[in-house]
């Protein structure tokens, strides 16, 4: 499925771009989108972890710089034989899919928090799967990042470097910035069909996945609500909104009241505009993912308001 992924690679090509003209020292980055996987499509793999989730994170495309930090802080080339070598773990990493909790892309989706890890080469397999490769190709700093996504709620955008770089938050709040930035556009759904493995897998997270754009979900959604056949994942939000509501300032969820309020709103509307469409199902593509990786409904009610203050503040949600 190489040529699905070079298209879904348009993302991380357009940000290693941006890292090559601003000197982030990275040399390679990848995304891992979330994905659901349907009943019986992961019975044949080993669990890891005793989370029960139908949620994966899956490969969606990488790409490797030309040029390189150096030591002095100076862009230089980046070598033949180092830029192979990531391009090989780049491949390498195709191999894999985690579940929400797992591995290092699991782990970061499910906390919503940034990483930096350093002498990945010499982390355990349990702390960092991909350990082997790491050895392998010379991979020795990571870092991961979540990133809401207006298409698929969260993803994951992973860092890597051959060098220690020591770690650094500015840079990761910069990066962060840029991220949302350079969000792909809301009409586009990342869908992952994660194949069956054969008997013989040896990785305990290896699958073979097929990326593709699609607005099937969005027109779904559209002829759910003006049929009156509304989907019932929006039943399941109204509820957890109208439980966790927030009814005084001294609530924790007081800051997210707007979001709440926004949200409950728009799902009681009997039509939607277009941007209304795309941010629903933006929201219960989300709430799915939150509810699969097995949060309360409270942090789940507190996540969805969150994210859809954030929604609407985009000039193309508006």
């Amino acid at each position: 499925h190489t040529s699905e992924r070079i298209v879904s690679s348009f993302f991380v090509d357009k940000v290693m771009l941006c890292f090559q003209k601003t000197g982030v020292p990275f040399e390679h980055i990848d995304a891992w989108v979330p994905s659901i996987v349907a009943n019986g499509a992961q019975k044949d793999i080993p669990k890891t972890n005793s989370i029960k989730t139908n949620c994966r994170l899956s490969h969606a495309g990488s790409a490797t710089a030309d040029f390189q930090v150096g030591q002095n802080g100076e862009m230089e080339l980046l070598e033949s034989t180092e830029h192979n070598n990531l391009v090989s773990f780049g491949e390498y990493s195709q191999k894999f899919s985690f579940d929400v909790g797992c591995g290092l892309p699991g782990r970061v989706y499910q906390s919503g928090i940034p990483t930096w890890e350093q002498s990945v080469q010499n982390a355990p397999a349990n702390h960092f799967e991909r350990c082997g490769g790491a050895i392998q190709w010379g991979v020795k700093t990571v870092v991961a990042i979540p990133v809401l996504s207006p298409n698929v709620g969260r993803i994951v955008v992973i860092l890597y470097s051959c060098h220690d770089r020591p770690k650094d938050e500015s840079l990761v709040s910069r990066i962060s910035e840029l991220f949302t930035k350079l969000l792909p556009s809301p009409r586009w759904v990342l869908v992952v069909d994660v194949a069956e493995p054969s008997p013989d897998t040896v990785s305990t997270s290896a699958s073979t996945s097929t990326i593709s754009t699609t607005n099937t979900a969005q027109n779904q959604t559209q002829h759910a609500m003006s049929e009156g056949r509304k989907d019932a994942r929006i039943k399941e939000v109204l509820s957890v909104l109208g439980e966790h509501m927030p009814s005084d300032a001294s609530s924790p969820l007081s800051p997210y009241l707007q979001g709440f309020m926004s949200l409950r709103l728009m799902l009681l509307k009997s039509s939607l505009a277009k941007p209304e469409l795309e941010l629903v199902e933006t929201m219960l593509s989300s709430y799915t993912s939150y509810a699969s990786s097995g949060r309360s409904s409270r942090d789940i009610a507190m996540l969805l308001a969150r994210d859809c203050m954030f929604l609407m503040q985009q000039p193309n949600l508006n």
